[in-house]
């Protein structure tokens, strides 16, 4: 439902509202990488379970991401967004004043709450209120909103740890989300009609089966190997989940998921080619500043200025990509995307390990992403019947946080198997170094499986409608 043929300063400002609520989310989470090792030290943790501050929250919000449809349906925008952003405040207020890892990680996984509901909720706004001639630029507008938290995360989160303290990264974060809280009573509004739509419990215990056995078995088969008891139960449980609710979506009237969507090509080939790009892109942002501090004994704010560049070229990109969608369509951004993002992971796996190489590289990386997440989601959205919108909105945002989740596990995986074999600091700084080039080797085989299918996708549409 559009409800008009121009953007209103009050609809832009909606969406600057709820983005802020996700580009907080998201600043803390990057703004947090880059001070893993410093956690891993003061908690006397390992690397596999420091990433959970990361992959445990991603996978809540997932777990909330998917019950998107129905709090659409059930809950007005603004009550939706207030409650999430109160949320949000008090797991950050929480981090700002423990010392403990469990508690740490209970404010992340409130915030985790908050972030589940924003991400899809800015999205559903975009594609009911703003006119498809518009969308484009508004998707970008989002993502901008969106990107630019990686950008100045690890940055800022370096800078803020190396001459502060961590804890004050939550300090920084709480006035941008109380004047978020502000600015989203004031501007969202409500208009499509809500409905006493009952939520599917059953449903939504199926798909979070499915997510959290997902992470495990990640993790598990990264640091164990698949060759174990528990790693085939835990892909066992992860298997039974998804096609338990496969079942149970064909028998019932309204799932929370319409799984019937995946009928539309376009849409079924751009969600896998987004949920294998985003593996790729987390790896990145895990491994890299791993590899800065232990190996080229950089110090974290150093670490978080490598990833800035690139962060930077993605939120520009993504505005600017968005306004050659609604020129030119989706073909020309998203294969100039494709393009970059191959050469950046290729070069990454290529390359020695250097500070300037990693930064270009992962710059390179980066302006391809901008240039085709936003419009990849868009043209997919966009290509399905209204009623499967908002649907093909909360797939889309539960899979990248899924898929960033699964990134992270299985980059740190992969890392932790190489330290486990270290027993001095010239050791770990060489399997360290062993295990990021074999997290970039794989990198390579997806991202050039991610394009395949991504091309496919915009032939799919150019043959229907020759």
């Amino acid at each position: 439902m559009q409800v008009n043929k121009r953007l209103s300063v009050r609809l832009i400002l909606s969406v600057l509202a709820i983005g802020l609520l996700g580009f907080t989310d998201i600043m803390l989470e990057t703004a947090l990488n880059v001070s893993f090792p410093i956690l891993m030290v003061e908690f006397n943790i390992t690397s596999s379970t420091v990433q959970w501050l990361t992959s445990g929250v991603i996978l809540l919000t997932s777990m909330v991401v998917i019950l998107s449809p129905w709090l659409k349906k059930r809950f007005t925008n603004r009550s939706q967004f207030l409650v999430a952003t109160v949320i949000s405040i008090c797991g950050v207020l929480i981090n700002a004043m423990s010392g403990h890892f469990g508690w740490i990680l209970f404010g992340r996984l409130l915030q985790g709450i908050g972030g589940g509901v924003g991400l899809p909720l800015m999205y559903n706004v975009i594609f009911e209120q703003v006119p498809e001639q518009k969308r484009g630029t508004m998707v970008g507008l989002g993502s901008l909103i969106i990107s630019f938290a990686p950008a100045i995360g690890p940055a800022f989160g370096g800078f803020l740890t190396q001459n502060y303290d961590w804890h004050m990264v939550f300090w920084v974060v709480l006035p941008i989300q109380v004047a978020s809280l502000i600015l989203g009573w004031f501007t969202i509004k409500q208009v499509s009609p809500l409905t006493k739509e009952k939520l599917d419990l059953i449903g939504w215990l199926l798909l979070s089966t499915f997510f959290i056995a997902g992470i495990f078995v990640i993790e598990r088969i990264s640091t164990h190997g698949v060759a174990n008891y528990f790693s085939i139960s835990l892909l066992i449980i992860m298997v039974l989940g998804l096609i338990g609710y496969l079942v149970y979506a064909s028998r019932v009237r309204q799932p929370l998921l319409n799984p019937a969507i995946f009928r539309f090509r376009v849409f079924s080939l751009s969600i896998i080619a987004a949920f294998i790009t985003q593996i790729v892109n987390l790896t990145f942002n895990y491994a890299v500043p791993m590899v800065l501090q232990i190996v080229l004994f950089k110090n974290s704010q150093v670490a978080g200025l490598a990833l800035l560049p690139g962060a930077l070229g993605y939120a520009i990109m993504a505005i600017v990509s968005g306004r050659l969608y609604d020129r030119f369509g989706a073909r020309f951004p998203v294969t100039i995307g494709l393009v970059l993002m191959v050469i950046g992971t290729i070069l990454m796996a290529s390359m020695p390990v250097s500070l300037y190489g990693m930064t270009l590289n992962f710059m390179v990386i980066q302006l391809g992403a901008g240039f085709w997440f936003g419009n990849n989601m868009a043209h997919a959205v966009s290509h399905v019947p209204v009623e499967y919108q908002s649907v093909g909105n909360s797939i889309f945002s539960a899979t990248s946080n899924y898929a960033a989740a699964v990134g992270i596990a299985m980059s740190a995986g992969i890392i932790s198997i190489f330290q486990k074999n270290a027993h001095s600091t010239a050791e770990m700084i060489n399997t360290t170094y062993i295990g990021s080039q074999w997290v970039s080797r794989l990198d390579v085989i997806l991202i050039c499986l991610a394009s395949a299918l991504s091309l496919h996708a915009l032939m799919s549409v150019s043959r229907k409608n020759k």
